[in-house]
């Protein structure tokens, strides 16, 4: 028996991580239950960090906080975003 196709099918990529970096994350994805790195986890953090970064939008606070561009930015969702510009220009 086969394997059904992914709608959406993965593809292998090797990557090269700073050592501090690369052991944050083992840490953080390190289940003692198992004593290892679960199956999967390295793909589901990956994949929602992408995830975060190519939908979340970027809001620069310096006009709202008297700070330089790029000091104070945060990220979110796009309505959330929407909805704390609004909220910072009704204050201003």
């Amino acid at each position: 028996m086969s394997r059904r196709k992914l709608v959406n099918p993965t593809e292998r990529m090797h990557v090269r991580l700073p050592g501090d970096l690369a052991t944050k994350v083992e840490l953080l994805l390190f289940s003692e239950a198992e004593g290892r790195v679960p199956y999967g986890a390295y793909q589901e953090f990956i994949t929602r960090r992408l995830t975060e970064f190519f939908e979340d939008k970027p809001l620069d606070l310096a006009p709202y906080l008297g700070t330089l561009p790029g000091e104070a930015v945060v990220r979110g969702k796009l309505p959330t975003i929407h909805r704390l510009m609004t909220h910072l220009k009704e204050k201003a």
